[in-house]
């Protein structure tokens, strides 16, 4: 009883202290009263990422289609977001590591960009974003691209017809289409293909090749008709199973 008694009193004092500071503490010199406080206040920058679907050189104006975005442009995501460049806006090009100094017409569509600004809220439901610096680059379009590299278990192989099947387990961006799917590739005549046993590496043909094998693989893609790609191995590494023990 003397215990709960105790543990009452120093509550009821500390109560009583705590409601004294506080005046003290609004009054305070330098310190805003907690009633003119806000705890949270619209982003005044940005941050966002995407793909150039318009650039309006007359009116200085840029439109990406953004897939990353810091707070202040969050509304954006997945939708279309105008940006002002302004004249003293800072626009480059990346390509192999390097930026070069560019204007708003070099800006291309379909180029990824990063764009960095200030958000002007003089009307705050319209609130303008001004960028001061746009980094570009240009990407090639995954249809287009006529090489692969491609990684994952073989399912069947034809040495007659020259190909076998692999399931596209992992892909470059020209196999993006067939990503997770069983995908018939053709295999040269003088295909490399390679294989490691008891730590040498030994050459195979592909009969040599079979079902349930693991391999990583390289070549070009033919997009005569685009509707059906031709996949053409050129160089392969396969890991064969192990031997079951005693074998």
């Amino acid at each position: 009883m003397r215990r709960t008694l105790l543990i009452l009193t120093v509550l009821a004092i500390a109560l009583v202290a705590l409601t004294a500071c506080v005046p003290a503490y609004a009054a305070g010199p330098g310190v805003r009263p907690i009633a003119q406080i806000h705890w949270w206040h619209p982003a005044t920058s940005f941050t966002v990422a995407g793909r150039v679907q318009a650039v309006d050189t007359v009116n200085n104006r840029l439109v990406l289609r953004v897939w990353l975005a810091s707070v202040g442009a969050q509304r954006y995501l997945g939708d279309d977001m105008t940006v002002v460049v302004k004249p003293g806006t800072v626009v480059l090009r990346k390509h192999c590591g390097k930026l070069t100094r560019i204007g708003l017409a070099d800006v291309k569509l379909n180029d990824h960009v990063r764009i960095t600004g200030k958000i002007d809220r003089t009307v705050p439901a319209l609130p303008v974003y001004k960028a001061e610096r746009i980094v570009a680059r240009s990407v090639v379009p995954a249809e287009a691209i006529k090489w692969f590299a491609v990684r994952g278990p073989i399912k069947a192989v034809d040495p007659v017809a020259d190909t076998l099947v692999l399931h596209a387990r992992l892909v470059t961006r020209g196999l993006f289409d067939v990503v997770g799917t069983d995908v018939t590739f053709h295999v040269t005549p003088d295909a490399r293909i390679i294989t490691w046993r008891d730590g040498v590496r030994v050459a195979l043909t592909l009969d040599k090749v079979v079902a349930g094998d693991r391999a990583l693989a390289q070549g070009s893609i033919d997009r005569t008709d685009p509707a059906t790609p031709v996949f053409t191995i050129h160089w392969m590494k396969v890991w064969e199973p192990a031997p079951a023990p005693g074998s």
